[in-house]
């Protein structure tokens, strides 16, 4: 089989990247003011940035406004030269902790901070930590006013009618804004209690890898576009997680889930790029399956 035919045979997957700084999102998480360490989301976003350039894949990397000021602006041009960069609002907060009457001026705010620093328009949006669920319409109505055109802010494990290649008009939008949901799969063999799950950092990490190929044909049997999320941290096998191991068992299993299989997700993402073909949001979007 040519390299033609083969490439032809792949089929559309979307990897997204969280370009954040783990260590301080965990510590705030805990309500513990902590520092901005720019030198290792630099180093991290680099190592990223070269795996992913090796594999020849693409990806949106989602990244918080306030990162606009504390990395050097050079960091930036490698990122969007290959790759798209999303906003999670400035300064990643829950959007239904900012509720319908602030949230749009942060996704706003966020949005034009990485679009000045990093020279692109940014329109794509992560809500933090999956936070927009039963906000909708305001939602829609304020990614909308914010500027936005495409969204990677739901999970679902079924799809509503309407669904065109695994993406429809986000409610609220007035089909400004569409959405690309991350799909929700039963689990065969529960993993951590979980018997519906998405292919985040841990998941994909610590899956083996035909559980993964099983995931993508569930999620493509379902009418979904595959879709992994991983952290920058994945890329950095022996960086910190942000957790301390010794501060109680709960901190110890989470650094272990954490640290376990990051030397393994170059791998897996080469061996399951055979099947399919990894790009940004944008990507399956503007081309959508069948």
């Amino acid at each position: 089989m040519s390299h033609d035919e083969r490439e032809a045979q792949r089929r559309p997957a979307v990897l997204t990247i969280q370009l954040e700084d783990e260590p301080r999102v965990e510590q705030e998480r805990a309500g513990v003011v902590s520092p901005a360490s720019p030198a290792l989301v630099e180093r991290r976003l680099e190592r990223a940035l070269e795996a992913l350039d090796g594999l020849g894949v693409g990806a949106t990397f989602f990244a918080e406004g306030r990162l606009a000021a504390e990395l050097r602006r050079e960091v930036w041009a490698p990122l969007v030269a290959r790759h798209e960069l999303g906003c999670q609002g400035l300064a990643r907060t829950s959007v239904a902790r900012l509720g319908p009457e602030r949230f749009a001026e942060d996704a706003r705010r966020g949005r034009e901070a990485l679009a000045d620093v990093a020279g692109v328009e940014v329109v794509c949006f992560r809500a933090p930590d999956f936070s927009a669920d039963d906000c909708e319409p305001w939602f829609g109505a304020g990614l909308r006013e914010a500027g936005y055109r495409r969204d990677a802010s739901l999970r679902l494990q079924q799809l509503p009618e309407g669904t065109v290649g695994g993406c429809f008009a986000l409610p609220g939008s007035d089909g400004a804004v569409v959405t690309l949901p991350m799909p929700m799969v039963p689990a065969r063999v529960p993993v951590a209690g979980q018997r519906i799950m998405f292919l985040g950092s841990a998941m994909f990490r610590v899956l083996p890898l035909p559980t993964l190929r099983l995931v993508f044909e569930l999620a493509e049997g379902s009418g979904f576009v595959p879709q992994v999320m991983l952290q920058l941290g994945d890329f950095d096998p022996d960086g910190p997680t942000g957790l301390q191991p010794d501060s109680g068992w709960r901190a110890r299993f989470e650094h272990l889930l954490r640290s376990t299989g990051r030397d393994g997700v170059a791998t897996k993402l080469q061996q399951l790029g055979w099947r399919w073909r990894f790009d940004g949001v944008a990507a399956a979007i503007a081309t959508p399956t069948a």
